[in-house]
C-alpha cells in the first residue's frame, strides 16, 4: 500500500482527518482541491502537496490509484451526464473512486438520465464507493453472523451519530439506512423529524431536498408490511461517532456498540460475544474510513452484499419527505421514480 497514491477534494478543515487516515492506511495524497474554488490552495497547502481546481478533469485525465471526494461540492447534482461519463472514465483507467457524501444525493433529479441506468443494471456500485459505512465494518460482519441463529429481527433501535468531518447528516442517513435495509428489509412507510443546527425556535424545521450538505439531527420511526419496527436516531454534530443498536427477537435480544456487541437469552444469560480489536482513541469513523479504504484501493474485502442504491436512496428522501410534510410516507413511490427511464 506504500505505494498508492491519492488526490482529495475537501474542506480545509477536513486535511487533518483525512491526512491522518490515508496515512494509517499506506495512502500518499498527491494532489487536492475543493468544492470552494476560493479555498482549493487552502486545502492543498494543508495537505503539502499539488493544487488541482477541476475535479471533473482530475478524474478524465489524472492517474491516482484513488480519488477521494471528501466533499464533492455539486458533483453528481447538476451536470450529471459529464460527471457520469468522468465516473466511467475513472472506472476504466482502474481510479478508484470513494466519496464520504451521497452521491447522487437528489432523487428527482437523475430520472431518466444515465444515472437511472446504471443504478438499474448495478454498474453504478463500481463506479463510486461510499466510506465510511458501518454495515463494510468489521462488526457488522462478526453481527450478521451471530444473526445467522437469531431468527427474524422483531423490533431495532439504532443510533448512529458522527462529526460532520466524516460527512455530512445525509451520508450518515444514508450509511442508516443501508445498515437498517440489510438487517431488517425495506420498510412501508417512514415517519420523520428533523431537527437543524440553528437555534431558532421553529417547531417543525424542514430539511432541503439534497442529502449534501444536510446537518443536524434526524430521528426516524421506519414500519415493515408485517409489522416489525424499527427506530432510528442520525446526527452529524458530535464530538465523537457512537453506534448503539438494540436488537429484539422472539428468544432474546443483542445489544451493539463500537467495539463489540453482547447477546442475551430471554433470561438475560449471555449466550454469545464479540469484541474488535482496535484502538480506543482512534474515532470509530476514522477506523472504518481506513480500513474500507485500504480494501477498496487493494481490492481484498470480505464478501458483502453491494449496496441497493436505488431502495437505499428512496429510503433516505422519504425520511425527508415525511420531516417536510409531517406525516408518514413510503420509500416505493420514490423508488419507482429513481428507476424510472
Amino acid at each position: 500500500m506504500s505505494s498508492t497514491s491519492a488526490i482529495v477534494w475537501a474542506q480545509p478543515n477536513q486535511a487533518p482527518m483525512l491526512s491522518d487516515a490515508l496515512a494509517r492506511a499506506g495512502v500518499s495524497i498527491v494532489g487536492a482541491g475543493c468544492a470552494d474554488p476560493t479555498r482549493g490552495s487552502e486545502t492543498a497547502k494543508s495537505l503539502c502537496c499539488e493544487h488541482f481546481d477541476d475535479l471533473r478533469r482530475v478524474l478524465n485525465a489524472a492517474k491516482p490509484d484513488l480519488v477521494l471526494l471528501a466533499d464533492p461540492g455539486g458533483f453528481g447534482d447538476k451536470d450529471l451526464e459529464n460527471d457520469m461519463v468522468a465516473l466511467q472514465h475513472a472506472h476504466a483507467h482502474e481510479v478508484c473512486v470513494a466519496t464520504l457524501e451521497p452521491i447522487p444525493a437528489e432523487a428527482t433529479v437523475i430520472t431518466g438520465t444515465s444515472w437511472t441506468d446504471a443504478l438499474q443494471s448495478g454498474a453504478f456500485a463500481q463506479f463510486v464507493r461510499l466510506v465510511p459505512m458501518v454495515r463494510r465494518s468489521r462488526l457488522i460482519d462478526e453481527l450478521m453472523a451471530a444473526l445467522e441463529s437469531f431468527g427474524p429481527i422483531r423490533s431495532m433501535s439504532m443510533s448512529l451519530l458522527s462529526p460532520s468531518i466524516y460527512g455530512s447528516l445525509g451520508a450518515r442517513l444514508f450509511d442508516a439506512m443501508d445498515l437498517f435495509r440489510t438487517l431488517m428489509g425495506i420498510p412501508e412507510i417512514i415517519d420523520a423529524a428533523y431537527t437543524g443546527t440553528s437555534s431558532g425556535s421553529a417547531l417543525h424545521q424542514l430539511p432541503g431536498q439534497s442529502l449534501r450538505s444536510l446537518h443536524g439531527v434526524i430521528t426516524a420511526h421506519l414500519r415493515l408490511p408485517d409489522g416489525r419496527a424499527g427506530i432510528v436516531q442520525i446526527s452529524d454534530q458530535t464530538g465523537r461517532t457512537s453506534l448503539s443498536m438494540n436488537i429484539l427477537g422472539s428468544d432474546g435480544h443483542i445489544s451493539v456498540h463500537d467495539l463489540g456487541f453482547t447477546r442475551y437469552d430471554r433470561s438475560g444469560t449471555v449466550i454469545d460475544s464479540c469484541e474488535v480489536q482496535a484502538d480506543s482513541e482512534i474515532d470509530p469513523s476514522a477506523r472504518r474510513l481506513t480500513e474500507q479504504l485500504i480494501q477498496l484501493c487493494s481490492g481484498v474485502a470480505p464478501s458483502r452484499s453491494p449496496v441497493d442504491h436505488a431502495s437505499v436512496l428512496a429510503m433516505g428522501h422519504t425520511a425527508l419527505l415525511s420531516a417536510r410534510t409531517g406525516q408518514g410516507e413510503t420509500p416505493e413511490t420514490i423508488r419507482r421514480l429513481l428507476l424510472e427511464v
